[in-house]
């Protein structure tokens, strides 16, 4: 099985939000994490998703310290997710 972890990006493959890119905010169990964009989904309301409905990237921004700290932004969240995130409209590699 998978391990995501915070900070890593992952892009929805199935729901409304198909497509998506996000950054893992935090493990729930073993099935489900919290992902964010910093917009549609700020850290104040992370989306609940399946991991199986995950595409998951090595790519990945430390974020541990500034979430135990409860000092990450959203706007961290934006800058980060625009570094790491493929250019929309260009092939995407496979992971």
């Amino acid at each position: 099985m998978v391990e995501l972890k915070p900070g890593q990006l992952v892009r929805s493959l199935a729901g409304r939000d198909k497509g998506k890119h996000y950054l893992v905010f935090r493990e729930l169990d073993g099935k489900h994490v919290l992902v964010v964009d910093g917009r549609s989904r700020p850290i104040a309301r992370p989306k609940k998703k399946n991991i199986a409905h995950l595409q998951y990237y090595e790519r990945r921004v430390d974020l541990d310290e500034l979430i135990e700290s409860n000092q990450l932004t959203d706007s961290q969240v934006i800058n980060s997710l625009r570094e790491l995130a493929p250019v929309t409209g260009a092939p995407e590699e496979e992971v």
